[in-house]
């Protein structure tokens, strides 16, 4: 069960930057997704070789960038090389596991943002990686498609939107805005299960539901490790001294943390709600389990009279011996009549535990 971001094995001791500035200075890179627009036109390619599309990036168009899985080194160098991105951050995106943030450069910035996905039912963490520049962004997303899908449609219809008209800044804006927003129909699946493990709760607890309700709960705890390192991050994009966003972009970065202040109150409705059916399933097994000692508890009261008229009468002193020796052993109808006792005592104790609403 997954519930903590995948990250690659760090050699212990290792230099910080290792990983990519060991790479040969002369690397080749891979390939990537590109995209280019402006307020009039938009050309998009698939495995775009990497080398090819840096050299096109003065062109004066906004540049997108786009790889679908964790670079290797040599296209992390590359990046290096000729764009000058930061190695510490190339290694984040390299190693992966990294929390949300901000990190502010001479001449680029570099976002992280946790995304939280359901795998089986289960929270996974991935992480989306953004670098920003001038008239270029380049994100790394190894999660589903679908997650980016929507900003590359408003690419291609961008007459009836803004994003064609804005800058590299915007499109950050959009990458950001679908990340924090694609936690909404995770939290509404939750908050489903949540729903139905109350269901059962009220219907009558069992092992299986506790082990639902520890479920679900550890998937609210994964999400809520994300909350406070998310909201610091749309803080500092929100600074106007050092935020790499203009001060239109800023506007609307604004709604990505109203968006993310409603995740937050929703995480905490899920906890109190979560937390108040835990205590409600363990005061319905505890009250279970009273009931049963309750009637055990009965069932042994009504047995002890029994016990002890039939152990009375199962010393079996000889009578011929002395008159005082259990003279009804020799009763013609004793046998009978000690029946009809047990019976009638127990039917009176039943009838007074009714009476008091024990049974």
């Amino acid at each position: 069960m997954e519930t903590r971001q995948s990250r690659r094995r760090i050699r212990p001791g290792a230099s910080p930057g290792h990983a990519i500035e060991t790479v040969a200075a002369d690397a080749t890179g891979g390939r990537v997704d590109w995209v280019r627009y402006s307020d009039t036109e938009m050309t998009e390619e698939s495995a775009a070789p990497l080398a090819d599309v840096l050299d096109s990036l003065g062109d004066g168009q906004v540049n997108w960038l786009h790889f679908d899985a964790p670079p290797d080194p040599p296209v992390l160098r590359l990046l290096q090389e000729r764009l000058g991105l930061d190695a510490l951050a190339l290694e984040d995106v390299h190693n992966g596991g990294q929390r949300s943030k901000l990190e502010l450069f001479e001449n680029h910035s570099f976002v992280v943002v946790s995304v939280p996905l359901l795998h089986d039912g289960t929270v996974k963490v991935e992480q989306l990686s953004l670098f920003l520049g001038p008239r270029w962004v380049i994100s790394v997303w190894p999660g589903p498609p679908s997650l980016l899908a929507p900003v590359l449609e408003r690419l291609r219809s961008g007459g009836t939107g803004r994003i064609r008209t804005r800058g590299a800044d915007y499109l950050l804006y959009t990458l950001v805005d679908a990340a924090v927003d694609s936690v909404f129909p995770v939290l509404e699946t939750i908050a489903r299960e949540v729903e139905d493990t109350e269901d059962e709760v009220l219907n009558g607890a069992s092992e299986d539901t506790l082990a639902g309700i520890h479920h679900t709960r550890r998937n609210i705890i994964a999400l809520r490790r994300l909350n406070v390192p998310g909201q610091e991050m749309l803080g500092a994009l929100l600074r106007a001294d050092d935020s790499p966003l203009g001060a239109q972009t800023r506007r609307y970065m604004r709604d990505v943390l109203d968006h993310h202040m409603r995740i937050s109150d929703m995480m905490e409705s899920l906890s109190e709600m979560i937390r108040g059916m835990h205590e409600l399933n363990l005061a319905t097994l505890s009250n279970r389990m009273n009931d049963v000692m309750k009637l055990l508890t009965m069932i042994a009261t009504i047995f002890i009279p029994l016990s002890f008229v039939t152990g009375l009468y199962g010393m079996n002193f000889n009578p011929e011996v002395s008159p005082w020796n259990m003279p009804e052993l020799n009763t013609r109808f004793g046998y009978p009549a000690v029946l009809l006792l047990l019976a009638g005592v127990a039917g009176i104790m039943i009838w007074a535990f009714r009476r008091r609403d024990w049974l």
